[in-house]
């Protein structure tokens, strides 16, 4: 199942629960910028701290669109 369709120069955050959102607990509500997308699939995020996590599965990534509220909030 595909939660998104990502291109380069959209703002992510780290989807919760994921591995990498338990892994980059710096991270948690951060925005970042797709940077590159792999032939696999898998993705470079840029954050504004300067953080790069490369190669990741774009599944633990979720599209940041401003005004829109998270469920349950």
């Amino acid at each position: 199942m595909k939660r998104n369709s990502l291109e380069i120069g959209d703002r992510v955050k780290l989807f919760p629960e994921s591995l990498g959102w338990k892994g980059e607990f710096r991270l948690r509500d951060k925005i970042g910028e797709v940077t590159e997308i792999r032939h696999d699939g898998r993705i470079t995020v840029r954050f504004q701290n300067g953080r790069l996590l490369m190669e990741r599965d774009a599944e633990g990534f979720e599209k940041f669109e401003p005004g829109l509220k998270a469920k349950g909030k």
